[in-house]
């Protein structure tokens, strides 16, 4: 008798790590062949591109009702910025030595605050319902930033003309604490 397997079936049971790569290997071969359908690298971000895709979709009406806002920046590409009533923001980049290699892509908010930022709307609207007073002052100003480590503290001024330092974690971006501050630089 051979020690090699006959049929199918015996390949199987002799050799099952063949079986778990293969079908281990299903999901990663689908996403190889999803980012090369939409026309990414097969190494590419295909959830990314979808979502990048869905706020085109969601916020087209908005590109040309809302103005757009250039700040100026000392870097080799110009900005462009578009907030949409989505919450969404589109970002443009344009190099300035070649202005046909501008690259545009969206800021979904709502994945940046997910499930958090969820639970807060509804909390703020029923307040509103409610009958509850209307949001605090709101930042008007950045009168000084410094970094601390990981840690980023920025002097705001607020539309009521007091100031404030808020503390930011540089990983994540979420403020982590607010005090009173001076209206001066640090």
């Amino acid at each position: 008798m051979s020690d090699t397997p006959k049929r199918w079936w015996q390949w199987v049971l002799m050799y099952p790590t063949i079986v778990i790569a293969l079908v281990a290997g299903v999901p990663q071969i689908y996403q190889w062949v999803s980012a090369v359908a939409i026309g990414l690298s097969p190494f590419g971000n295909v959830s990314d591109a979808q979502t990048q895709e869905k706020a085109w979709v969601r916020n087209v009406n908005c590109l040309h009702d809302i103005d757009h806002i250039k700040p100026s920046a000392s870097t080799d590409y110009s900005i462009d910025l578009v907030s949409c009533p989505s919450g969404d923001i589109l970002i443009t980049l344009t190099p300035l030595r070649n202005p046909n290699q501008q690259v545009s892509r969206w800021i979904v908010t709502n994945d940046l605050f997910g499930e958090f930022a969820e639970s807060l709307l509804t909390i703020r609207t029923l307040a509103q319902n409610l009958g509850a007073e209307p949001d605090g002052p709101t930042a008007v100003r950045i009168i000084d930033i410094k970094k601390e480590g990981s840690i980023v503290i920025r002097r705001v001024q607020l539309s009521d003309n007091t100031c404030v330092d808020e503390t930011i974690d540089a990983y994540t971006g979420r403020r982590l604490s607010q005090k009173p501050a001076p209206c001066t630089k640090f």
